[in-house]
């Protein structure tokens, strides 16, 4: 395993102190059986969204978090959001709530609900409806995807780390989710090329993480973000199914991933079934693998590390999503 820094001494032995070990690859190959997996899937993907959901008991969600369902930039930093409220995160359309979302917030004992992003991506209309539940609405916004995200950031706080990725695109931010939510840790976008806009920059050079965690290739994420760190990592492969796998046998060995048997399977196509799943996942300190409908060897070498005795998979999304034959296909022997 090779990532384009190496760690600091300080780095390492925090990794060691942490007990953290490198997946070595299972002593069998891992088995998909109705006693180790489940699949949470709806008729589309905000009823796949309120079906994870489900996982939350009755009234333990005072705060909710909502992104949109219709695009992904301003819901790809929500994720730590979500984690420091011990959150769903709930997908809701631009205009209208879907239906059986206002139960579940019910459900859930909801006294306050965050809409992630601005009124292009949640009308107010939603948040009227919202609001006529007898539940407070705040919102984080700003006026691009990169301010949304920052003031993500200063909502959630900094911690020892700071994760950075793509806002062009959605696998990157998503391959962190997991590891960012369990820590409330939080993810900055940058534009793919060109300078790292102001409002990131200043983020960054007034909240110096000790992990400074870059995530995806310089196509992804341009070499002027590392300069904005003192001592940057960056995660790469070639393909963003590589680069989950890279990310996530780096937040294993050093202690990201807490729960090595609880692994999350979502389409790497499209955003919607692994952003709501990627809350789960960090509820549960599980990892995310990412696969394509048919897997490369980098999901399959993923499934392989990370099983353990007690392994459980949860899939995310119906068989439009992930079908059976891609599960057959990952899990093969």
């Amino acid at each position: 395993m090779t990532y384009s820094k190496v760690l600091t001494t300080a780095a390492l032995t925090a990794a060691l102190a942490l007990g953290a070990i490198l997946p070595t690859g299972a002593a069998s190959a891992a088995e998909l059986t109705e006693d180790n997996s489940y699949r949470f899937a709806g008729s589309d993907r905000y009823q796949t969204s309120l079906e994870v959901s489900q996982d939350w008991p009755d009234n333990s969600v005072e705060t909710v978090v909502v992104a949109t369902g219709g695009d992904f930039p301003d819901a790809l930093a929500a994720t730590p959001l979500a984690g420091a409220y011990y959150s769903p995160l709930l997908l809701t359309k631009k205009d209208s709530l879907p239906t059986g979302f206002a139960a579940e917030l019910k459900r859930l004992g909801a006294k306050k609900v965050i809409l992630v992003g601005g009124t292009g991506a949640i009308s107010e209309k939603v948040q009227k409806e919202i609001s006529a539940l007898k539940i407070n609405v705040e919102r984080i916004n700003g006026k691009t995807r990169y301010e949304t995200a920052v003031n993500i950031a200063e909502e959630v706080g900094m911690g020892d780390t700071l994760y950075v990725a793509t806002g062009a695109n959605f696998a990157d931010s998503l391959s962190v989710s997991p590891a960012a939510g369990y820590y409330a840790d939080p993810i900055l976008l940058v534009p793919a090329s060109g300078a790292v806009p102001t409002v990131v920059a200043d983020y960054i050079k007034a909240n110096q993480p000790e992990w400074p965690i870059i995530v995806g290739g310089e196509g992804a994420v341009g070499p002027a973000v590392e300069d904005l760190f003192v001592d940057p990592i960056r995660i790469a492969g070639k393909t963003r199914y590589e680069t989950n796998k890279e990310f996530n046998e780096f937040a294993l060995e050093f202690g990201f991933i807490e729960n090595q048997s609880e692994t999350f399977i979502a389409t790497g196509a499209n955003y919607p079934d692994a952003l709501s799943g990627s809350a789960l996942a960090a509820s549960y300190g599980g990892a995310l693998v990412l696969t394509a409908k048919t897997p490369s060897e980098a999901s399959k070498q993923q499934i392989q590390n990370f099983e353990t005795p007690d392994s459980f998979y949860t899939i995310l999304g119906g068989e439009g999503a992930v079908s059976s034959e891609t599960l057959k296909q990952l899990f093969a022997k």
